[in-house]
Parts: structure tokens; sequence; C-alpha cells
């Protein structure tokens, strides 16, 4: 079965079909590219994808198990995100705390735990740390994790920026 399957995916705007029976079948590891000329839907179907626009018809499935209807946070705890062209970084943080901050809507602390320091907090503080210099380290970034984000050359900026949360192993989400 496939990580990630498109079948027949549709949205009309009024009387305008935006994207039309899409059918797309991705497995662990996988790297495509949606390509077309300018209205052709792409960012429609990636709108589809991260639960931005409710599909007219077809179905996501995710492992087997549909993401249609769902919102883009639940999606995206789901490990499905999109990334977008600009770069928006919290340029006058660190690079390792602007992973974190991807980490955070995953913390096993709530409000609370943050406010009175309990145990839980710094055991998930240091989840979030541990996570991001893995990732770190995949990208050749790690020895920079403690300097400005802004700092970075623009094409590290750019690897930086991309979504969260990101996977415990390299590979086990699609972005």
């Amino acid at each position: 079965m496939a990580l990630l399957s498109v079948n027949n995916l549709s949205i009309s705007f009024g009387g305008l079909k935006a994207v039309s029976d899409l059918n797309l079948s991705l497995e662990q590891g996988d790297l495509a590219g949606l390509i077309g000329p300018n209205g052709a839907g792409k960012t429609t179907a990636f709108n589809m994808l991260t639960g931005v626009y409710l599909p007219t018809s077809g179905d996501i499935l995710l492992d087997g198990k549909s993401l249609v209807g769902l919102k883009p946070y639940q999606i995206n705890h789901r490990g499905v995100a999109r990334t977008f062209q600009n770069i928006r970084l919290f340029s006058d943080l660190t690079v390792i705390d602007n992973l974190k901050i991807a980490y955070h809507s995953h913390a096993k602390y709530g409000l609370l735990g943050a406010i009175a320091r309990l145990p839980g907090f710094y055991s998930g503080e240091k989840e979030m740390h541990d996570k991001s210099m893995e990732l770190l380290k995949i990208f050749k970034l790690d020895n920079k994790a403690e300097g400005l984000a802004k700092n970075l050359p623009y094409g590290e900026q750019s690897v930086l920026k991309l979504p969260g949360p990101w996977p415990l192993s390299p590979g086990s989400a699609i972005r």
C-alpha cells in the first residue's frame, strides 16, 4: 500500500473545475514534483492535500487513512506539510530555536507545565532539542545551531524554513 494515495481528487469553484480527477501514489522515500503552467491547479492541489481546501470529490489517504475533512493542523500532525517559496524565519533567533518552534505543537506538556516548569516541561524541551539537532546534522547545519538564523547564507536559510513537524527519522513523512 502507498504511503500517500490520491484518488480522483477534484475541486470546483462555482462553474470552474480547478482540479479534475488527480491521481497520485507515493511510497516511502519517493521524491516527486508537480509541474504545469500558471493556472494549471498545482497550488490548488497542494491546498487540498494540506486541508486548506476541501475537495469536491475524491480521497486523500495517508497510511490508508483519509485526510479529507481534517483541519490543516490535524493533517500537519500526521506528517503532511507544505512550504512556500518565500523565506520567513525568526531571524533574530538561533538556528536551533527556529526548529524547536516547529515542534511546539507536539509538546508533551501544557501551558501550566511550562509556567510551573514541571518535570514534563524539561523532558519535552530536551526531546525537542535532540530532534532538532538530529535534523540539523542531516542537513549539515549542526555546527551553526547556536548562530542566528539571519546569518545563514540564503541556501541554508531555505533549508531551515522547511515546515515542521519533522519526523523522528528522515523520510518518515511527506513534505
